[in-house]
């Protein structure tokens, strides 16, 4: 058998894996960061949403950033 096997029925895609060729606890967290792009690419965003982050990150940084640095006085 190969280690990794993937074939095409209709409109899905089936994949077989050896269970000696990866542990289950990543392939788990693979199939999460699968389904969490999916639902990134059916959302649909323009441009603008990273302006928004990058302005709640800019927010954040400033109501946080003394726990990170220390200041001189």
């Amino acid at each position: 058998m190969e280690t990794v096997t993937l074939e095409t029925q209709g409109d899905k895609f089936l994949i077989s894996i050896d269970k000696n060729y990866v542990e289950k606890d990543f392939l788990v967290k693979l199939v999460e960061k699968i389904k969490l792009e999916h639902l990134v690419h059916k959302v649909n965003f323009d441009e603008s949403i990273e302006d928004l982050g990058e302005i709640v990150k800019a927010d954040w940084w400033e109501k946080n950033k003394d726990r990170f640095l220390r200041r001189k006085e």
